[in-house]
């Protein structure tokens, strides 16, 4: 039921699957930058639709609601289902007369505060991310990493220091804000962060009190006491940019799954390094197969080890595409 053809689609139509080039038909996973592209016709949740708007002008004519039908001219059904990885992420079950299929693009099985947790089908394929598909990447509770975040910020508003959370500007960066708002602690963000934020607001997802960086508010005559500014929330491409470096003796915090990466804090230019990812941990992926029952699997996006992983689990496995995996960060063989 899947081939390649330049992106992933489904065999014997003409839906492709989080096209990196512009398709006519294209089921758009998330609003991630590396998933998002203009296409003739997309299939997407609303939330999918409005965030692909605002990043890049993606236009979806008739957004997919979470658990409804949609049959395709060609006789194919499609069913989106909630991926718990960021605002209106989803996977998609497919229908034909071949089988059932789910696609997954991004996703995780935990519960978060900002994000619906994802609803998973059995399927007779599954085609699944790996970003973390290696017995290493196991993820610590996140209640337990957001006791950790707000330690720190903690620590650095009485210490002085200006608290720097980096996150990616959808999805991550919601999570922290969320995290600091419960815990009572003020919120300013970077203004990519803030527009992205503005839209959970309008769409529902409720992330306490913050406001927008201005520079007035930080440095100069006019700044704001630091427990009025309370901790900044930035991109991780600001670690090492003026927009961190002109303060005096911050405190900068990453937010990462790569956080269980030996080096991690010296790879990000930070000072801590929090292992929350909006990405399934290991033992995540391996539940999702269980829960999905599939005949086949097939991986993308992620490590090649996985595929041997599962395949020592006498699990059918294989490279969605072969010559095309992520190896960045693989640690060297032991």
């Amino acid at each position: 039921m899947l081939e390649w053809a330049d992106d992933l689609k489904i065999a014997g139509t003409q839906l492709y699957l989080d096209g990196r080039c512009t398709r006519g038909l294209c089921f758009v996973s998330h609003a991630h930058s590396d998933h998002i592209c203009t296409h003739d016709t997309v299939i997407a949740t609303p939330a999918t639709a409005r965030l692909g708007a605002h990043r890049i002008g993606m236009t979806c004519a008739k957004p997919l609601e979470y658990g409804v039908d949609r049959d395709l001219d060609d006789g194919t059904r499609v069913r989106l289902l909630p991926a718990g990885h960021v605002l209106g992420s989803a996977m998609i079950h497919v229908t034909r007369p071949q089988g059932t299929l789910l696609y997954t693009g991004d996703f995780k099985l935990r519960p978060s505060r900002t994000v619906e947790t994802a609803q998973v089908e059995p399927a007779d394929y599954l085609v699944m991310e790996s970003t973390y598909g290696l017995p290493m990447f196991r993820f610590p509770p996140a209640e337990h990493v957001a006791e950790q975040l707000v330690e720190l910020v903690q620590r650095a508003l009485r210490d002085g220091r200006q608290p720097i959370v980096m996150g990616y500007s959808l999805g991550k960066s919601q999570e922290i804000a969320r995290i600091l708002a419960d815990a009572g602690i003020p919120i300013t963000m970077h203004g990519a962060v803030h527009a992205i934020s503005e839209i959970y607001e309008e769409l529902g997802v409720k992330l306490g009190p913050f406001r927008r960086y201005g520079y007035a508010d930080f440095h100069g005559e006019t700044q704001l006491d630091l427990n009025e500014r309370g901790a900044l929330i930035a991109p991780p491409y600001t670690a090492r940019s003026p927009f961190v470096t002109r303060f005096n003796n911050p405190c900068r915090i990453i937010m990462t799954g790569w956080a269980l990466t030996s080096g991690a804090i010296y790879r990000y230019g930070v000072d801590h390094a929090l292992p929350l990812s909006d990405h399934a941990d290991f033992g995540e992926l391996l539940e999702l197969i269980e829960r999905v029952r599939p005949r086949k699997v097939f991986t993308h996006h992620g490590f090649k080890g996985f595929v041997d992983e599962l395949r020592k689990r006498n699990i059918d496995a294989e490279l969605a595409r072969p010559d095309e995996q992520l190896m960045l960060f693989e640690p060297a063989p032991h």
